[in-house]
Order: C-alpha cells, then sequence, then structure tokens
C-alpha cells in the first residue's frame, strides 16, 4: 500500500542561481571605449558641418550650435540602440568581451531590440542623476544596473 506521497526532484526544488553578470569594472571600461568612440565620432563630424558651414551664406552658419547639438544626440542614441539592439555589443563591449542579452536568452545570447535597447538608454540616463545605476548595481544580487532592470536585460561574457 502507499503513503499517497510523491518526492519532488532535486532539480525542480533547488533554488536557481542568479546568471553570472559580467563584472563592473569591465563594463565601465567598456563604456568609457565607446565613449571615446563616441567623442571621436562626432568630434569629426562636426569638422565636417563646420567646413560646410564656412561655404554656405552666413545666415546659414548661425545655427550650427544647434546642429552640432542635434547631430551628437542622434550619434549618440543611434549607437548605442544599433549596437545595443542588432548586434548585441557596442565596439567597447566586444572588445571587453561582454554583450547584452536578456536573462531568459543566456544560452543564446540574443541581443535584446531595438525597442529594450531605446528603454535601456532611456533607464541609463535616469539613472545616471544621482549615480542611482551604479548603486543599483552594486546592490542588486547579479549586478544588473538601474537600466538593465528596466529593459530586462543582462552585460554578460561573449561565448
Amino acid at each position: 500500500m502507499t503513503t499517497g506521497t510523491y518526492e519532488l526532484s532535486h532539480a525542480i526544488v533547488a533554488p536557481v542561481p542568479p546568471p553570472a553578470s559580467a563584472a563592473l569594472g569591465i563594463r565601465m571600461l567598456a563604456t568609457a571605449i565607446d565613449g571615446v568612440l563616441i567623442g571621436a565620432t562626432v568630434t569629426l563630424s562636426a569638422a565636417v558641418m563646420r567646413l560646410i558651414a564656412a561655404i554656405l551664406p552666413s545666415g546659414v552658419g548661425a545655427t550650427g550650435p544647434l546642429g552640432l547639438a542635434i547631430l551628437g544626440g542622434v550619434v549618440l542614441i543611434g549607437y548605442f540602440v544599433y549596437y545595443w539592439g542588432v548586434e548585441g555589443a557596442t565596439p567597447g563591449k566586444r572588445m571587453m568581451g561582454i554583450c547584452v542579452t536578456r536573462p531568459r536568452t543566456l544560452d543564446a545570447q540574443i541581443p535584446i531590440g531595438v525597442g529594450r535597447a531605446c528603454l535601456r538608454l532611456i533607464g541609463m540616463a535616469a539613472g545616471g542623476i544621482f549615480l542611482a545605476d551604479l548603486i543599483f548595481a552594486f546592490l542588486h544580487r547579479d549586478r544588473r544596473a538601474l537600466h538593465d532592470l528596466m529593459a530586462d536585460s543582462i552585460v554578460v561574457a561573449r561565448r
């Protein structure tokens, strides 16, 4: 006669460990590399815009500062959204051997998509206020920053 009790497999009951997120130092270094690349791109583009503005009539050249600000914003947004969303890693992250993916796709390391990349960039800008982004990353159990939590993304070592 059976007692009517069943044992669950330890694989089902065992807690799932948090994903192995990339170290914060490597992530910061990758972001610094990306900052240099973005700065160089904007500087080169600004120099080209200045040369073009010098050729045009003086009334057109007066809108230069606004045009440079718009150019910088477009390059910055386009850079991160494209590389996070489509490629899965910016050039800085690729150099450091890390990538951005979703926790559910750790094995395949599928890029997060353009929509999540936009959300991640908004979260990064918002999290920069009072260093809240870094505080979240240091306190979270798997070292995910505020922008990672908002976009359901994680930065891990590339395979």
